[in-house]
C-alpha cells in the first residue's frame, strides 16, 4: 500500500500520485469548477448583449450618453480599477460574495463602454460582428477540446505579442494609413483567439498549467475579457472592410 501523496520540490513539497480515486475526485471538481465559470460568463455576456442592443436601438440613450460624456469615463475608470483589483487581489477575488460584486460591477461597467462602442456603427455591422464572433469562439472551443499543443507554456511570447499589439496601436495614432488599421484589428483578433485558447487550458486543467478550482472568478474574468476583446476587432475589421469595398 501507498500514500496518494508524494513528496515534489516543485509542488511545493506533495504533489499527488496518479490514484485513481484522486483522480476521480480531481476531475469531479475540475468539471463543477467549469461549469461554474461558464455559468458566470453566460451571465455576463447576457449583460454586455442586452446593454449593446440598447445602444444600437435607441437613438434616446445613444443622445443621452453623449451629452453626458462623464458616465462613460467613469465606466471606463472603475472597469481599469477593478480589473487591477481581481487581477492583484486574491483575496478580493477569492471572498465570496465580495468576489461577485466586483464582477458584476465590472460587468456593467464594461458593458456601457461596448455599448457605447457598438453604438458608433452601423446595426448591420454590428450583426455580422456578432456572429462572426460567435462562430471564431465556437471554433476555438472546438479546438481547445481536441488540440494536444499546450498553449499553457507560451505565456511569455503571448505578452510579447501584446506588446507588439500595443506598438503597433501607438504607430497607428501618427501613421494613419487604413491598410495599418485593418492589420491592426486583424492581429488583435487573432491575438485575443489565441489568449481565449491559452485560457480555456488554464480553465480546463488538462496542460502543463491549470487555475485552482478557487479561481473561478479569475477565470470568467478572463474569458469575458478575451471574448469582448475579439468581438471588438473583428467589429472595427468589419467596418473598415465594408467602408474599403463601398469606395
Amino acid at each position: 500500500m501507498y500514500s496518494p501523496i508524494s513528496e515534489d520540490v516543485e509542488w511545493g513539497g506533495v504533489k499527488p500520485l496518479k490514484d485513481p480515486t484522486y483522480e476521480f475526485a480531481e476531475a469531479t471538481v475540475r468539471r463543477g469548477f467549469v461549469r461554474k465559470v461558464l455559468a458566470l460568463l453566460c451571465v455576463q455576456l447576457s449583460i454586455t448583449a442586452v446593454t449593446a442592443t440598447v445602444f444600437v436601438t435607441s437613438q434616446t440613450v445613444k443622445t443621452w450618453f453623449a451629452a453626458n460624456p462623464w458616465t462613460l469615463w467613469s465606466s471606463l475608470a472603475i472597469s481599469f480599477i477593478l480589473v487591477l483589483i481581481l487581477a492583484c487581489s486574491e483575496q478580493a477575488r477569492r471572498t465570496h460574495p465580495t468576489n461577485l460584486i466586483l464582477l458584476f460591477t465590472f460587468t456593467a461597467c464594461e458593458s456601457l463602454l461596448v455599448g457605447s462602442a457598438c453604438a458608433s456603427y452601423d446595426a448591420k455591422v454590428v450583426a455580422i460582428a456578432v456572429l462572426l464572433t460567435a462562430a471564431v469562439v465556437a471554433g476555438l472551443v472546438l479546438f481547445t477540446l481536441q488540440t494536444k499543443m499546450d498553449l499553457t507554456s507560451m505565456g511569455g511570447l503571448l505578452f510579447s505579442l501584446t506588446w507588439t499589439l500595443i506598438v503597433a496601436g501607438v504607430l497607428q495614432l501618427f501613421f494613419r494609413a487604413p491598410w495599418l488599421h485593418i492589420g491592426i484589428c486583424a492581429g488583435g483578433a487573432a491575438l485575443f483567439s489565441i489568449y481565449l485558447v491559452f485560457d480555456l487550458q488554464l480553465l480546463m486543467g488538462n496542460e502543463e498549467l491549470a487555475l485552482s478550482p478557487d479561481e473561478y472568478v479569475l477565470a470568467t474574468l478572463n474569458l469575458y475579457l478575451d471574448i469582448i476583446n475579439i468581438f471588438l476587432y473583428i467589429l472595427q475589421l468589419v467596418n473598415a472592410l465594408t467602408k474599403s469595398s463601398d469606395r
